[in-house]
Formats: C-alpha cells, structure tokens, sequence
C-alpha cells in the first residue's frame, strides 16, 4: 500500500505531442490542451472519471478510467481498454477527455463519439496464404463474392514507416495487379480488394463498415494532382488529408514526402491515378459531414502493384 501511495505523489509527463501535454503535478493527473488545463480525479467507489475545467467546473465520465492508472499505464507505452471495448493510446485518451469536458454528466460510450461510430480497424498481419484460401473458399460457397485476401501485398518496410506516424487519418492498403482488365476496371478491383482488408474483421468476417463498391465512380488524375498542395479548405486532397487531420498529426512536408519516396521508390512517372467518389461506404460518413473524404487508386507501373489510399474523419 506505501508503494502504492508513492507511485500517486510521484509527478512526471507521460505523454506531449505538442497538442497535448499528459502529467501529474502536485500528485493530481492534469490533461493541458490548447483549449485550457484539465484536472484529472476519480471516484473511490465507481469507474467515474471527473475531469475539472479552470473555473472549477466538473464533468463526470461514467464507466471510464481511472486517471491514476491510465497515466501510469501510457507512461510504460501501455494501451488501455474501455469498458465499451475501444483501446487508447495517450492521444485517444486525451482527445476523449478534452470532447467530454465541459459536458456535465456523460457516459463513456457518448464520449467516445469523438472518433466517430465505428472503431477504427486494428491492423493485423496478413493471414497465411492457406488460411486466406480456405476463407475464400468458405465465403464464396456461402454466396458471398469477396475478393481472395491473398492478393493483399504486405511491404514490411513500408508498414514499419508507417507505424511511426499513429496519428495519420489516411489509410494505406496495397494491392497486387491481377492482370484481369485494364484502365478504370483494374482500378475497381484492386479497391474492392482493398475494401475487403479495409473494412472487413479478417478475424470473424463481420463487416466493420458496409460498402458498395459498384456504386464508386472515378475519374483520372495526374500524378501532379495527386500530390498537389492541400491549400483548398474546401476540397480534401492527399497531402491535406496526410498533413491536416481534424487534431492535428504533427506530420511536416518533409514527412508526407518520406512516406511517398517509400510508397513508390521508382518516381511518379509511371503511376495512374483514379480518385473516387465517396459515398459508397460508411467508412466515409463522418468526413462527408464534416472535414472531408478520399478515396485514391494508384497503380505504379514500374511494381505492377496498386495503393489505396483512403482517408476519413470526424471532430
């Protein structure tokens, strides 16, 4: 029980991205954002976070975390779990806590509204390609029409890039060219197999957000546009979707170029573009209402391999 009681006198800052800045001073967790400073207290008795503005006013989380624990839990690089399931990282914790601020009373679920409706999908390694095979096999003896898995490229170097940016809202997905048409029709299928790693548990084959890839309709871009500056506020492009998500990803100009050295090693000449409308998919919902939707096909001729890139957000 001392230690115990050490470890909450003990100050120290467990997570800061220049946004956000997580600490505990004068043994009291405190979240300090751009909007104010937050102190962080909870109930003996109940998981009830109470989070505390600096006019004294309190809100109370109910059924969330307490503070104590998460902090000391993201200072170990430790994720923690929700009782609605949802895992946090420091950032997600607090962007949680800054939305339910201010709010009165709330439960945890209504506060998690900040990330939009659907969890966004774990990243999970590729399954063997027996496996993958026999999935296939099962789905399309069902009536389902799900394109094979296996034609999912995984590019362990790119993956790990990408790992190294957790607060990107764009997502990534590669895709092998089965040489099966030409144009705008190989553009379509490699989506519908992206949509199926994207959208798709691999683990229970629920649909995490339903689509209809039919209903997407494309036109071509250059590879010029494709990487043209984000200073449109009214239109969502690639380099504003990477540099510019609704709380911030902390990416530069000089990132966003490291990324795509990475995505296509061999220069743009020989990419094809096709940018795609977005309202097929309930992965794109929440960017439609608000900051913006994408939904890009690139096929590198120089790989024979296709990137998806698709980005979607919510306040």
């Amino acid at each position: 029980m001392k230690e115990a009681d050490t470890l909450r006198n003990e100050d120290f800052t467990a997570y800061s991205d220049g946004r956000y800045t997580l600490l505990r001073k004068a043994s009291y967790p405190y979240l300090v954002a751009e909007v104010g400073e937050y102190k962080l207290t909870c109930h003996p008795y109940e998981p009830c976070l109470y989070i505390t503005n600096e006019d004294g006013f309190t809100t109370a989380v109910h059924n969330a975390f307490d503070p104590y624990f998460a902090l000391d839990s993201f200072r170990n690089g430790e994720l923690i779990t929700s009782i609605t399931g949802r895992e946090y990282d420091a950032r997600d914790f607090c962007r949680m806590v800054e939305y339910a601020a201010d709010k009165v009373d709330v439960n945890i679920d209504a506060a998690e509204r900040v990330f939009g409706d659907a969890p966004k999908k774990k990243r999970r390694a590729a399954p063997p390609k027996e496996a993958a095979s026999e999935e296939t096999a099962e789905l399309r003896a069902a009536g389902g029409s799900v394109p094979p898995p296996e034609h999912i490229i995984t590019d362990e170097r790119f993956s790990r890039l990408i790992a190294g940016y957790p607060d990107l809202a764009v997502d990534y997905c590669l895709v092998e060219n089965g040489h099966t048409a030409l144009g705008a029709a190989a553009h379509r299928t490699a989506l519908a197999r992206a949509c199926h790693e994207l959208f798709v548990d691999r683990e229970d084959g629920e649909t995490i957000w339903n689509y209809d890839v039919g209903r997407a309709e494309a036109r071509r871009i250059t590879a010029a546009e494709l990487f043209a500056p984000g200073d449109d506020a009214d239109k969502l492009n690639y380099r504003r979707a990477f540099l510019s998500p609704p709380y911030g990803s902390g990416c530069t100009d000089a990132d966003f170029d490291r990324v795509n050295a990475a995505l296509f090693p061999n220069g743009t000449d020989g990419l094809e573009v096709y940018e795609w409308t977005t309202d097929w998919s309930e992965y794109f919902e929440d960017g439609r209402e608000w900051w913006g939707a994408l939904c890009l096909t690139v096929y590198d001729k120089t790989l024979d391999r296709f990137a998806v890139i698709t980005a979607s957000a919510t306040d």
